[in-house]
Formats: C-alpha cells, structure tokens, sequence
C-alpha cells in the first residue's frame, strides 16, 4: 500500500502577509495550496522537513493531520487567555488531547491516531467544516473536547490503559451541529457512545440577540470603549471576547454541563445496549421488508414459475441466474406460506425436465435446490 499524509492549514484571525504567503510557500515542494488563509500539503512519499505545530504556531490558527496509516490529528492556536484552561484541562488525557502555553498563544492537541482505522474518507479541504469548533471552544461549548475524550479513551482501554474518571457533560449532545458530526465522521467516534454519554447532556441553551443588544446597553462605557480601541487595534478574537461577556452580562457564562461522573465501563455497557436495541430495530425492519416482498410474489407465483422455464429454455448463463434467483424467492415464499411439499414437488418435476443441463444443475445445486 502506498504512502499518503495530507497537512492542512488555516489561518482565522487574520490573513497571511505577501511575505508570510511566499515563507509557507517555501517550506515544500509538494505544495499544493498557499492562500492568504490556507496551505495544504501531501505525500505520496518522502516527509514534510518542518515541524508542522511550529508552522502553525507562526503563521497558522487550525492544523489538520491524517496519514494512511492511521494517524489523525487536530490542533487549534488561541490567543493567549482566550481559552479557560482550568475547564479545557479536564478533558485532556497524556498524549491524547493536551493544552499548553507556547509564548503568546494556547495550543490545543487532539491526536486520536489509531493503526486500525476504518474507511478511508475524503479529508481534502475538511479543515474548514471543522473551523466552528474552535469559535465553540472559546465560547465555552466543550462538546468537541468531550467527543475527542470519548474517542480517546476508547482508545485507551484498547491499549489496556487505565480508565479515566469521566470529565463534566457538556450540554447539547443530543442535537450536534454540522461540525460536530464531521468530527465524530473523522475519528470514528461510536455513536452509540455519544447517544449513551448524551443521558446526562442538558439541552443548549442559546442566547437570543435581543438578550445580547440588552446585556450590551448596560456594558459599561469604560469597557465599550476598551472594546473598540481594540478593535482599531485589529486585535484578535475582539468580537469573541465580546460575546463572551455579553453572554455573561446577560446571566449565561457557559452552557451548563453535567457533574454526574459515570464510570467508562458503564458508559461501554450503555452503548452496547443501544447498539443491540439498533441492530434489533434494523433485523425487525428487514425482515417486515421481506415479508412484504414476499407478500408481493405470492400475488404474481402462478405466473412466475412458467417465466422461470421460459428463461432456462434460453440456454444462457444469465437467464441461468435469473431463473434460480426466482426459485429460491419461491422456496422462501413456501417457507413463510408452509407449503414446501408443494413447492418441493414442482422443483423435481422441473430437474427432470432438465437433467441434461449440467450448467443448470450446478448452480441449482449451489442454490441449496437440489442435492
């Protein structure tokens, strides 16, 4: 199998410089895509020289990973202090998902590689649709960090690591946003897992922009105009650290999260619950859908078994086929009807009609038909 790594970068806060463009630019050959907000680069062999959480740090907000290998990787640049530490911290698990301080900027690390993965899935250019979850992070909606801690400890007991004690419930996993579901397409997070965690998820709540407008009347002039001047100073995330206060102006600091700390073995057992409920869900669906298929032949069998020696008398493979696809729908339907003698009797007087059709035989034999 051949290699393949993809890296992709963008930048959020602020575009690239003409000199930042050419900088990035010339870090590879293999270059694919350099924007003022975008980089992409990929291997078929060979490596890329750079330290790509270095090249993020310098000119980038949002870094994606994935080789065919099976790794996979996240990370996300905040401005310094945009982020609540003390809350990102308890998600985090050692050489999983980590934060740490790199001069004037957080960086964020979710590395869910795993040498099994299963279908490959497109991933060019997938670095935008997951861009929201950054601005959730900073707004305090810690649902994509609760996904990752989810994935990683999977992960982790796959390894025979120890469990880790479940951090708080984020609010809002019942009903994931676009982002969210490409994240969990991404890392392969087990649905139901997320629907077993979701028991303990609060609704979302949302802050109208009428409670905003209010919250912002009554912010005080002196902070109005510290906002503003930073805005004239084109300083990050301004509108972001905005919001924030607004939100908490107007008596929402986060979105609530659950305490209620299970354990990951009780969350494995809830999932494999809900996933036995599904498969049960889909047997029963199936098996109504056969029934009605069968229902169906049942109205057309009287014309059915001429139209079955009408296509063995063609002599051809692919009447063949058809003709013993439509006998065994018939063995079903004197199964489900009970009246297999019959149809028992009708297949022996068909065989002997045509025991010198050695091609006929055989795949009536594959069939189960005949012996």
């Amino acid at each position: 199998m051949s290699e393949y790594q993809y890296y992709e970068w963008l930048a959020v806060d602020r575009p690239l410089t003409e000199e930042e463009i050419d900088d990035v630019g010339g870090l590879s050959s293999h270059m694919d895509i350099v924007t003022a907000t975008q980089a992409v680069v990929t291997y078929s062999w060979g490596d890329f020289k750079h330290d790509p959480r270095k090249v993020l740090l310098k000119y980038f907000d949002a870094m994606f990973y994935v080789a065919n290998w099976g790794s996979r990787q996240l990370m996300f640049r905040f401005p310094a202090s945009t982020v609540d530490e003390e809350a990102v911290l308890t998600y985090c698990i050692e050489d999983r998902i980590s934060l740490t301080q790199q001069g004037r900027f957080q960086v964020l690390e979710i590395d869910l590689s795993e040498e099994e993965c299963g279908d490959w899935i497109e991933v060019e250019g997938i670095l935008w649709r997951l861009i929201p979850l950054r601005e959730q992070i900073i707004q305090g909606d810690y649902r994509a960090l609760y996904l990752a801690w989810l994935k990683a400890k999977q992960l982790n007991e796959h390894d025979g690591v120890e469990d880790e004690s479940e951090p708080s419930v984020p609010a809002g996993l019942r009903t994931l946003n676009a982002g969210l579901k490409t994240f969990m397409q991404l890392f392969e997070i087990d649905p139901h897992l997320v629907r077993a965690a979701a028991e303990s998820s609060d609704p979302l709540e949302s802050v109208s922009d009428q409670a905003l407008a209010s919250a912002l009347a009554r912010l005080p002039r002196q902070e109005c105009d510290a906002f503003l001047l930073r805005v004239l100073q084109n300083e990050a995330q301004v509108g972001s650290a905005l919001r924030k206060r607004l939100v908490k102006l107007a008596g929402h600091e986060k979105p609530a999260a659950s305490q209620r700390s299970r354990s990951p073995s009780a969350l494995s057992e809830a999932a494999k619950r809900y996933k036995q409920e599904e498969q049960r869900r889909e047997q029963a669906k199936v098996e109504r859908e056969r029934i009605q298929e069968l229902e169906e032949l049942a109205n057309r069998e009287e014309t059915t078994w001429p139209w079955v020696e009408r296509l063995i008398e063609q002599k051809a493979a692919k009447p063949y086929d058809e003709a013993v696809a439509l006998l065994v729908k018939l063995r079903d339907l004197a199964a489900y009807r009970k009246w297999m003698p019959e149809f028992e009797s009708r297949v022996i007087t068909l065989v002997s009609r045509y025991a010198g059709r050695p091609s006929l035989m055989e795949r009536l034999r594959r069939a189960g038909l005949v012996r």
